[in-house]
């Protein structure tokens, strides 16, 4: 029994496609990770987040006493300037809020029309 070519040819296109979806089966499932694999991936994931919470508070503290210190320097050094800085910003503050309310409203009403 003689094979032609092109039938050797297909035999060995399907001994390459049946190798391709070998390796295509074994990519597609992935190895199931045992339980001690699980417990040290949820280990090393809730110490990534302490240190990550615990920079963030570290930044955060800081930036307050930064801000407390120069608050507290500002209001020894010049009270009459705090003061003065306070109630321009209890008086201008509303203006600019109605100004800022006014122009919304233009902008919404110019959308709709």
């Amino acid at each position: 029994m003689t094979m032609s070519k092109q039938d050797k040819k297909e035999q060995e296109l399907l001994t390459k496609l049946q190798k391709d979806w070998q390796q295509l089966d074994e990519l597609g499932s992935p190895p199931i990770p045992t339980a001690q694999q699980m417990q040290e991936q949820l280990q090393l994931a809730k110490s990534a987040k302490r240190k990550a919470f615990q920079k963030e508070l570290s930044i955060f503290v800081i930036t307050a006493l930064v801000l407390l210190t120069a608050f507290t320097t500002a209001m020894f050094q010049a009270p009459m300037l705090f003061i003065v800085i306070q109630v321009s910003a209890f008086v201008i503050a509303p203006i600019i809020f109605y100004i800022l309310q006014k122009n919304k409203a233009k902008q919404e009403g110019s959308i709709l029309s």
